[in-house]
């Protein structure tokens, strides 16, 4: 099976998985229109906390009923040299993600490359038995979201998440490689 999913079947298979939830990450910055006034805050030094933003609120909820379900929630950010304003966004609100029981390791692009990860795909892998693709426009915004079951595809991207997990790093190392004056440095999170 191999079809096009809308972005409620997306939300389904997200909060329905039985086992496992592993995120591959490898975009630069992501243009998500609900999440556009909270980025241009973070951009200017005044960020609201995630669990404040009532679009933010419901994934980290979900997340702490996923895994006090005893359910696993990973992923891997594969995060530019240094950082775009995206990902140091991403990297400032880290904190909240692990609290609610979200793992979230990173993967310097270099290294990536040199690991021979593909880049410029980004995808979920559920109950290591269902993959959901998610394809962007040029300017980051989603094009469409592919599910598939098909038993090569799914044992690639098992590959490629051991890979991914294998050549991983904490938030804490890519943070403390940051200058001292990058703004996820100074802004206090969760």
């Amino acid at each position: 099976m191999i079809i096009t999913i809308s972005q409620d079947r997306f939300h389904r298979e997200l909060a329905t998985f039985e086992r496992t939830a592993f995120r591959l990450e490898t975009r630069s910055s992501y243009k998500l229109g609900y999440e556009q006034v909270d980025f241009d805050l973070f951009l200017a030094g005044s960020p609201v906390p995630p669990p404040d933003r009532a679009w933010w609120r419901p994934w980290l909820e979900q997340i702490r009923r996923l895994t006090d379900e005893g359910k696993t929630v990973a992923r891997v950010r594969v995060v530019d040299e240094p950082p775009t304003d995206y990902q140091r966004w991403e990297l400032w609100a880290h904190g909240w993600h692990e609290g609610a029981g979200e793992q979230i390791s990173y993967l310097r692009k270099a290294d990536a490359i040199t690991a021979g990860l593909p880049l410029g795909s980004d995808w979920w892998l559920l109950d290591e038995a269902r993959l959901i693709v998610i394809r962007y426009n040029e300017d980051g915004s989603i094009l469409s979201k592919i599910l598939t079951d098909d038993p090569g595809t799914i044992a690639r991207h098992r590959a490629l998440r051991d890979l991914a997990v294998r050549h991983a790093t904490t938030a804490g190392a890519i943070l403390a490689a940051l200058p001292e004056d990058t703004s996820c440095n100074r802004l206090e999170n969760g």
